[in-house]
């Protein structure tokens, strides 16, 4: 026979589904979860956790039934009721959690988490001044509560008391460090505060400890993009690549490692390596630009004008097309297109384009000189002696 330990059998199957769920089973969790229910109706903890196994494996219908029967069996249960509240707080139904709590509340007043729960309720709700006035009360019931000390320090922080909301939150976190919530609090708290770097490891940390959590990731990814805003970095590359090259080709690369899918960092660089006559290497980081930006016409003109430089017109080709169906009025454009249709021995098109800069800007000189350089391979001289009379 074996050794009867005492231990009634409701809590043998709650150990066993607690066991099972933190392994990840959650079938022999939801087994053991319903025995301790049938071995003992009276007991809340069972309903508790069978209603979590049941919402976490999808079959949320039963777990409501499965609350409503704790309830009716076990009235009063402090677990039971939070999880009703909860339950009425996640569908929106504020008002009913509002009642449903403080008929709760009238029977045991003390219960520290049912203050905090009529607070989140108040948030909820935007009634702040309510909801601060219940989460003090819960503090008063239970001063080592580090969910409440938290949740005062967020309602501090809506109400522009920034400073004491962090000190309430770090407090809440030496409570509970491994808390993700709390880490997300204070995470939210310090980026408001502008203390970026700090709020990154607590978002680091939230993720940490819950590691699919999208809201976190959310926030954690858009503060990384923030941190690693370029801006000043290209700023000041810009400002001295004339007169210290060296200095200006180390920001710009620094710069490209903080933002690799910025485009203007990319096309200044491109610029930068241009002017140095480092065609090759520009190449990379204009067409970088011009792919991450299609609708910024000023990397795909720079593109384009890049490649004619290396004498690859056919390569050319398609950032100028890009260009002008981006900037239809562009002279420039129209006159350096034209060139690469010259030099590609599609005169037709060319001239349509040599034209075309010339209506935009009547005195583009070197429109007229290249137009009457191809009249002239066309036979048409005496039209290509009236376009070289007006480039004096």
């Amino acid at each position: 026979m074996g050794v009867d330990l005492g231990i009634e059998p409701v809590w043998q199957f709650i150990a066993r589904a607690s066991s099972a769920r933190d392994k990840g089973d959650n079938q022999e969790a939801e087994f053991y979860a319903r025995k301790a229910v049938f071995a003992d109706q009276s007991v809340g903890a069972a309903y508790v956790l069978l209603c979590e196994i049941l919402e976490k494996v999808g079959k949320k219908e039963e777990a409501e039934r499965c609350l409503r029967a704790g309830l009716g069996a076990c009235p009063g249960d402090v677990a039971l009721t939070s999880m009703n509240t909860q339950y009425l707080i996640r569908n929106g139904r504020f008002d009913d959690a509002e009642a449903f709590l403080r008929k709760a509340i009238s029977t045991d007043p003390d219960v520290a988490g049912y203050r905090l729960l009529l607070s989140v309720i108040f948030q909820q709700k935007g009634d702040i001044e309510h909801a601060e006035e219940s989460v003090r009360r819960a503090i008063l019931l239970d001063d080592t509560s580090g969910d409440a000390y938290s949740m005062y320090g967020v309602i501090l922080w809506k109400k522009g008391l920034h400073d004491e909301a962090m000190k309430y939150v770090a407090h809440a976190l030496e409570l509970k460090p491994q808390d993700p919530n709390i880490h997300l609090n204070y995470a939210i708290i310090l980026e408001g505060a502008g203390k970026f770097t700090d709020s990154e490891e607590h978002y680091k940390k939230a993720l940490e400890l819950h590691p699919d959590w999208p809201e976190v990731k959310v926030r954690y990814d858009k503060l990384r993009y923030r941190l690693n805003d370029p801006t000043e970095t290209l700023k000041k590359a810009n400002s001295i690549k004339g007169s210290n090259p060296e200095e200006a080709e180390a920001l710009y690369k620094k710069a490209i490692e903080m933002r690799v899918d910025s485009p203007d960092t990319h096309n200044d660089y491109g610029v930068f390596l241009w002017e140095r006559k480092r065609l090759v290497e520009s190449e990379e980081h204009l067409k970088k630009a011009a792919d991450l930006k299609p609708s910024w016409v000023t990397p795909q003109y720079n593109a384009a004008l890049n490649l004619v430089n290396q004498g690859r017109f056919a390569d050319s080709e398609n950032y100028f097309r890009r260009t002008l169906g981006l900037y239809p009025a562009f002279p420039d454009g129209h006159f350096w297109y034209a060139n690469a249709l010259f030099k590609l021995h599609r005169l037709p098109e060319a001239e349509e384009h040599y034209k075309k800069a010339i209506e935009l800007k009547p005195d583009h000189k070197k429109a007229h000189e290249n137009y009457a350089q191809l009249l002239k391979q066309l036979g048409r001289l005496p039209e290509s002696e009236e376009q070289a009379k007006l480039t004096q």
